[in-house]
């Protein structure tokens, strides 16, 4: 209980920091995680964002902390349309598919050999996946409507058009019946791989002289958070002996800068500069690499540097470029970073405020990462908590939460003062007392 109340005496309140920001979260959600928006970084005054803290309705400080940003699991589906041929039927007319069928460099192919007509209808088709750069987990043919079909067919695979491979087997259709139309186009594939695939009809039904083919995927992969880009202003240009060029640029709040592109505006441009960079003009420059920008212009095409990571060190607000090579026009300088994640419990009422500037008040340590691993192991390896949003921030205690507090008033020692000098009165008021009230000595004889 005792410590309990002491902790609650030592909270941290909403007007102890400079801003407030309203989170739009998940109702019933025990765990959520919100990353910081630039506004976050401008008033952040610690560098480890120790001055922001998440409170709720009631103005109590939630169990929160600050998390590495983690790759979350995505998928992302691919479809392509194939290329199909129909092979001659008669296979000894075919022989080796190498001499039939024209490829190009790339090994696409183009057509199948001019010389060969069928006169019969195919029961074979060719098909060419190598335009489709993903693995193939569904292939569906189709052929016109009007063409009520059932077709058992199997499927093989190839890389160069002699060795094959048995990949599935299984019957698509299209039929109509009494103004009711059963379709079935899909064959499952298990994620293959392979530049071609050959269709052979297993069946002897209705012929199909029409076959298009397409091609669908599944990729499945993590993700990391999504990068966050700022353009920096430029300050008025430096002249510095030695430093041919020499540009400083800043942001309206410090970042954890890991990623830079340096862009020139004006064609066939080139320098190789070294980027620095700092806090505030009270700090000294951390260098933080070399990069080369250039920007060239053959044919009308502009070409130009990719961005380049650097090694993130702190968080950054002034960045400086130098050039021992003149630069006629100055470049423009963009700061990438991932914003910082917090996850925190969702205890007590909504809404939600994170509040975010404070020379003095310090966010509390909780044991986060305990109660994901608890989470996790009900709701899976890869559960994350769902991600809610920051509104625009509010003013709490603004100017203030960055200023010494006024020293207190010296109340001890007023009294003792005070004490002092009732206590000096009230002797001297009993002196005069005395020497009003003392009897007359009479005159000596």
């Amino acid at each position: 209980m005792m410590h309990a109340l002491l902790r609650a005496a030592l909270a941290n309140v909403p007007a102890d920091y400079a801003y407030v920001f309203p989170i739009t979260s998940q109702d019933g959600a025990a765990a959520q995680r919100v990353d910081a928006t630039p506004d976050v970084y401008k008033w952040s005054q610690d560098e480890q964002l120790g001055d922001v803290e998440i409170f709720n309705a009631a103005g109590k400080p939630v169990p929160m902390a600050r998390v590495a940003a983690e790759a979350t699991a995505a998928s992302s589906e691919h479809f392509g349309e194939l290329a199909t041929f129909a092979l001659p039927p008669n296979e000894s007319l075919r022989g080796d598919l190498n001499l039939v069928v024209v490829r190009d460099d790339s090994g696409q192919l183009r057509r199948i050999d001019e010389r060969w007509h069928p006169t019969t209808p195919p029961r074979e088709w060719l098909i060419d996946a190598t335009r489709f750069t993903h693995a193939i987990d569904r292939l569906t043919l189709n052929w016109p409507t009007t063409n009520n079909a059932v077709m058992r067919v199997s499927v093989e695979g190839s890389d160069d058009l002699q060795s094959w491979s048995f990949l599935t087997s299984g019957t698509v259709l299209s039929l109509e019946q009494s103004g009711t139309r059963l379709e079935r186009h899909e064959l499952p594939l298990a994620h293959v791989r392979a530049k071609y695939l050959r269709v052979r009809r297993l069946d002897d039904g209705a012929p199909v002289t029409e076959l298009t083919a397409t091609a669908q995927g599944t990729e499945t992969g993590y993700e990391l958070p999504e990068r966050t880009w700022r353009a920096a202003s430029l300050a008025p240009i430096e002249t510095v002996p030695d430093i041919a060029a020499r540009f400083t640029y800043a942001l309206d709040g410090a970042v954890p800068v890991d990623t830079v592109r340096v862009e020139f505006d004006n064609d066939n441009a080139l320098a190789t500069f070294e980027l620095s960079a700092r806090w505030n003009a009270n700090d000294q420059w951390t260098r933080l690499g070399s990069l080369t920008a250039f920007r060239l212009n053959p044919d009308g095409e502009a070409l130009m540097n990719d961005e380049q990571r650097v090694l993130s060190r702190g968080r950054f607000r002034e960045f400086r470029l130098e050039s021992r090579t003149p630069v006629s026009q100055p470049p423009k300088l963009s700061i990438g970073y991932l914003p910082a994640r917090f996850v925190f419990l969702a205890e007590g009422q909504r809404p939600f405020t994170l509040s975010a500037g404070s020379l003095r008040a310090r966010s509390a340590s909780w044991p986060i990462p305990a109660a994901l691993a608890m989470l996790r192991a009900k709701l899976g390896t890869d559960w994350q908590p769902p991600l809610a949003s920051l509104g625009a921030a509010v003013v709490s205690a603004g100017d203030a939460a960055f200023h010494e507090p006024p020293p207190p008033t010296p109340w001890k020692q007023y009294v003792l003062w005070g004490v002092l000098l009732v206590g000096a009165l009230v002797i001297a008021g009993f002196a005069f007392t005395l020497l009003r009230n003392s009897p007359e000595q009479p005159p000596p004889s």
